[in-house]
């Protein structure tokens, strides 16, 4: 059995491409293949289209640019003056000149009732990836925890088995991987889990005050090694880590990376407004100069970022694998850029309804958005629920 999505010469291969059939078995008889399984075990908010001082969001084009994010501590406050920073602390949050001389962080910005409302932006010169000839090939991976620490039925594996089994999520990507604390088979006899072992005996150093659950960063280090050691992801123009319980449609985020330009620092894709820090695990896009800077320097984030701390500004709990990849790209100058349109996920507060935002069992309603992933649906009729209304 082997752990591979290639071929004998390496040569990276997706599923067979089954749109017609899965659609019929989505819509027909999904809940039988669910079962199976389980016996058997947001626009990229016109991002693009400004540049350092953009009159208004109606100005012209300058396609060579792109607005990017700097590190949070380089920006300002949401009470602060941010003409000189030009971005803000919080993300979703855009810097408007008020008058000459001041600028004020808004959600939006009305000219003549907020001010001038002149965009204050930080840019970079941009260009689509040139790795492959359509600039949006990915290499998708995705990690299931056996043990996670919690009593909590999960149904990762299930979710995963029936989705290699329909050529859906991942198993939908040029290359793909899953990640594991143990090795079990996704494909009897064909695919397996990669397993990665606990070789500083760290991988259940603390547990997740809300879940539970193990804090995984220490689990996604040792992956995050086997990646960089495989190579797979080198030939590709995007990297695609995706949670087992997110719906996920590859053609939905090739269509949105085909109008995303790159930066020559590498970018990645932040997704979650109104918060400190938004690269929110169900679905991280990394660009391939951004995840090549990320593997180089991984050691050093090991070392330098205080990532098995417990401070204010980070919950007062250890990292999850997100937010150190975040702030490693961060250390390393990988360009941050917004994209509120790429999933929709119920753990980000700023996705759910006005009359939902304390319901944390929040979930999308997946015939109505069109985003590439959904997020959560941990239980499997769920779950092809969801995939099933994205067929209609």
């Amino acid at each position: 059995m082997t752990p591979l999505s290639e071929d004998s010469d390496f040569v990276p291969m997706a599923p067979p491409r089954r749109q017609g059939w899965v659609t019929a078995a989505v819509a027909g008889g999904i809940a039988s293949v669910v079962l199976l399984a389980v016996v058997a075990t947001a626009t990229l908010s016109g991002q693009k289209a400004d540049v350092a001082t953009v009159a208004s969001t109606e100005s012209a084009v300058q396609l060579s640019q792109i607005i990017v994010q700097p590190p949070r501590e380089e920006c300002a406050k949401t009470t602060d003056n941010c003409i000189t920073q030009r971005c803000c602390q919080t993300t979703g949050y855009t810097c408007y000149e008020v008058h000459s001389g001041y600028a004020k962080c808004m959600k939006a910005c009305t000219p003549g009732v907020d001010g001038t409302c002149l965009t204050q932006a930080v840019t970079q010169q941009g260009r689509k990836s040139d790795v492959t000839f359509s600039a949006t090939n990915l290499f998708c991976f995705s990690f299931y925890t056996q043990e996670t620490g919690s009593t909590k039925k999960s149904y990762e594996l299930e979710l995963l088995r029936t989705n290699l089994f329909l050529g859906t999520h991942i198993f939908g990507c040029e290359a793909y991987r899953v990640f594991s604390d143990v090795e079990t088979w996704l494909s009897p006899g064909k695919v397996d889990t990669v397993k990665v072992d606990d070789v500083e005996g760290n991988f259940h150093f603390a547990k997740r005050k809300r879940t539970g659950t193990w804090i995984n960063s220490n689990m996604y280090i040792q992956a995050w090694k086997k990646i960089r050691e495989e190579q797979m992801w080198s030939s590709k123009d995007w990297t695609v880590k995706v949670d087992a319980d997110a719906v996920f449609l590859p053609a939905r985020l090739r269509t949105k990376l085909a109008t995303i330009e790159v930066t020559d620092n590498g970018i990645y894709l932040e997704n979650c407004k109104y918060v400190n820090f938004g690269f929110f695990g169900n679905l991280e896009v990394i660009s391939k100069k951004g995840f090549g800077t990320f593997l180089e320097n991984l050691e050093d984030c090991k070392s330098s970022l205080n990532y098995l701390g417990r401070e204010k500004d980070y919950g007062n709990e250890p990292w999850g694998e997100d937010l150190f990849m975040q702030r490693c790209m961060d250390l390393h100058k990988v360009d941050r850029v917004s994209a509120w349109d790429i999933t929709v996920d119920g753990m980000c507060q700023s996705y759910r309804p006005e009359s939902e935002k304390k319901n944390k069992k929040w979930k999308p309603d997946c015939a109505l958005v069109q985003t590439a992933a959904m997020h959560p649906f941990m239980k499997p009729a769920d779950y092809f629920e969801c995939l099933k209304a994205t067929q209609r």
